[in-house]
């Protein structure tokens, strides 16, 4: 995926339920693009508001942050 992601900007990413592909990867992607001084702008897209909201609310908590000030709905 980040070697993709040197190749094109915009990534499609397709996984069954609780793979990752919400909560994990667009933190890994964060981490490679701040590791090299590097902005980023990630969006996940979810069908379903409270699904949003659990999902930012547990990548806030995994990263120490506060929801609404880095990651949002």
């Amino acid at each position: 995926i980040l070697q993709q992601l040197d190749i094109n900007p915009v990534l499609i990413i397709q996984g069954p339920t609780g793979c990752g592909k919400t909560t994990q990867v667009p933190q890994y992607i964060l981490d490679h693009h701040q590791s090299r001084g590097r902005y980023c702008n990630i969006i996940v897209t979810q069908p379903r508001k409270i699904a949003a909201i659990s999902i930012s609310n547990r990548v806030c908590k995994e990263r120490n942050w506060e929801t609404g000030t880095i990651v949002g709905y």
